[in-house]
Formats: C-alpha cells, structure tokens, sequence
C-alpha cells in the first residue's frame, strides 16, 4: 500500500478522535449549565419564599396590632354600657357592641390565617432549603467529575497532537497540503473505503477501473463524484495499519 495513503488513514483517525475528544470538551460548560439550574432554581424559590414569610410575618404583626386596638375599643364600649340612661340609647349601643364583635372575629380570623399561612411556608422553605442542600451537592459533585474529565480530556487531546505532529512530519508537504484543502472544505471526513465498487465518502458508484487501481492502493485516487481520497480497507490491513472499524463512515458529511 502507498506509505502516504496509510499515513493519511491514520492522520484522519486521530483527526476523528480528536474531533470527539473536542466535542466532548464543548459539552461540558452545557453539563455544567445543567447541573447548577435545579440550584440557581431552589435557591431563587427558597429566597421567594422568605420574601414572603417576611411579608406575611407583617400582615400578622398589623393584624395583632389592630386587634389589640379594637379590642380595646370594644372593652371601652362594654364599660359605657353602665352609664347610658335611656332603654333607646342602651339598645342602640349594644347594636354597635355587636357589630364591633363581628369586626373583632374577622381581625382574629385574618391573624390566624396568617399564622396558619405562615407555619405552611415555613414548612415549604424547610424542604426547598434540604432539596437546596441536596442539589448543591450533586453539583459539587458533578463539578469534580468534570474537572476530572476536562483534565482527562486535554490530556488526550495533547497526545493526539503529538502523534499528529509525527504523521505530518512523515508526510509530503504536497500530499498534506491536498489533505488540509479536502478538510477545509469536507469538514471532517477526507479518505473514505471502498466496498463493493461504492465510495462509502458520498454512496455513489464508482467505475470498476478506479476500483481495482483503489485496491492496488499504488497511488492516491480520489473519487470522481466527492473527490474524496480512496482506499480499500483489505489492503490498509495487509499494510499493517490498525483501521479501527471503517472510519467513522457515519460521520462523513458532504
């Protein structure tokens, strides 16, 4: 097999690993994006909530304090009950009595609901601020992982690039130059198999004559359609080159 094909063979894996390497990499900010919103959620719902507790811990206190004052009023009016002189005046002030009673049950009612509101929302921020505390530390947690794998990931990423600097070097300036230009434009995929008579780069069909110089593999053919460059995966073999599956064929694009 020509030394270049093999080289280019190889060249594209490692472009190809270090293209999901590369992904994996973009995918982590998201991971982490999604890992702190149930925090950045809980903690907003937490802080509302003790918005509100304070909101409603005032309603109460000014339902107390008014409470307060009007029972006063009514124990003011219960002691002028001794001093009216007429029947008219005396039932007139026991109409009003009456209704300053029914005043001071609502003022009781609104300060129990607001205490029976307030012991509600207290037990609610009770279990946002555990959720709160659980979620914090799943972040942690996931943040420690993807440190790990951020770190794992360049690691990789520079070995990858290492080992592409050794393939170049053994390269002709020529033969890498058409190969960068092919990427340039392809994006990802640039040698594509052969199987059957079909170029796996675009699934067309491809005449029988290239197909058996492909085979031969003495020379760099491209695809008359993608205008990919060729090879044929029995020959890579026999060359010695580790061809891991047929290059991530799914990927091709164009």
């Amino acid at each position: 097999m020509n030394f270049q094909l093999s080289l280019l063979v190889q060249l594209q894996q490692l472009d190809l690993k270090l293209h999901d390497l590369e992904k994996q990499q973009q995918q982590i900010p998201e991971r982490l994006h999604a890992a702190q919103s149930p925090v950045d959620e809980a903690r907003k719902r937490a802080e509302d909530l003790k918005t509100l507790l304070e909101t409603i811990a005032a309603e109460r206190r000014n339902g107390e304090d008014d409470l307060s004052a009007h029972e006063s009023h009514v124990q003011k009016m219960r002691g002028r009950l001794n001093e009216l002189k007429t029947n008219k005046e005396y039932q007139a002030h026991l109409f009003e009595l009456e209704l300053a009673n029914k005043k001071k049950d609502g003022l009781e009612e609104r300060v129990l609901l607001a205490m029976e509101r307030g012991e509600e929302k207290r037990k609610e921020l009770d279990e946002v601020e555990k959720q709160l505390r659980e979620l914090i530390q799943t972040l942690e947690q996931e943040k420690g992982e993807l440190e790990a794998l951020s770190a794992k990931l360049a690691d990789e990423v520079a070995q990858i690039g290492q080992e592409k600097q050794g393939l170049i070097a053994s390269l002709e300036k020529r033969v890498h130059h058409r190969y960068s230009m092919l990427k340039s434009s392809m994006q990802l995929v640039v040698v594509a198999t052969v199987q059957g008579e079909t170029c796996q780069g675009c699934q067309l069909h491809i005449p029988p004559q290239l197909v058996a110089s492909v085979k031969r593999a003495d020379d760099l053919l491209t695809c008359p359609y993608c205008h990919r460059i060729l090879y044929y995966e029995a020959a890579l073999h026999e060359a010695g080159v580790d061809a891991e599956e047929p290059v991530a064929q799914e990927q091709v694009e164009g």
